[in-house]
């Protein structure tokens, strides 16, 4: 099947502004992955059913994890769907919202940059179900910083969660397993390094060599 003009027109504009900051296209989908070893921004291109056009989502995952597909972390929706009625009004939306794209990406790059820059990113950010996913990535986050005392508070507030499902209890076995590597700062970091070299491995993503990331 013939690629639809609308998509083209994606696919070129987006090539256009991303190429530069090695931003690079998932296969043949219209999404694109800015990916920073413990984390990639995902920007979405959204399709619908039985409509010509997009809508944007620009969001954060973390690979610290393990898990097989990407999810969004920090981030969401940042547009209404836009129709395509003519090659130029598309074009014209489409540069607008590439550059939009671009600025939120790079803004989560800034945020991101650094353990110092990526805690208090982390710490400020409402999650969804905070309770269990947002103090995990905190808890992540502070154990990595070599903060032990937050790291073991926000793990234990995991523990204490009273969510009795499959995917609640999986979770806390990783935090009780994670909680007894806190005492010592390198295990912790080979450990989180080890989790996010398998994940990336189950999502597809491309090895990047670790060079200090901690």
């Amino acid at each position: 099947m013939p690629t639809p003009i609308h998509s083209k027109i994606i696919n070129k504009i987006a090539r256009g502004f991303f190429k530069e900051y090695g931003i690079v296209r998932k296969g043949q989908s219209r999404i694109w992955l800015d990916d920073h070893y413990w984390f990639t921004t995902i920007i979405e291109f959204q399709p619908f059913s039985n409509r010509q056009g997009t809508c944007l989502n620009v969001a954060v995952n973390f690979h610290w994890y393990e898990k097989d597909y990407l999810s969004f972390d920090i981030g969401d929706r940042e547009s209404e769907f836009i129709d395509f009625e003519t090659e130029e009004q598309f074009e014209i939306k489409m540069n607008s919202l590439v550059e939009l794209a671009l600025k939120r990406t790079l803004g989560f790059r800034e945020k991101l940059a650094n353990l110092e820059t990526g805690t208090n990113t982390i710490l400020n950010h409402k999650f969804a179900s905070d309770s269990l996913w947002g103090n995990y990535h905190r808890a992540i986050i502070c154990g990595l910083k070599n903060d032990q005392k937050n790291a073991e508070q926000y793990f234990d507030l995991i523990l204490k969660t009273d969510h009795d499902v499959a995917w609640a209890n999986k979770l806390k076995d990783r935090v009780s397993n994670l909680k007894t590597e806190l005492n010592n700062i390198t295990d912790f970091q080979k450990r989180v390094d080890l989790i996010i070299e398998k994940t990336r491995n189950e999502k597809k993503l491309k090895a990047i060599e670790i060079k200090n990331v901690w």
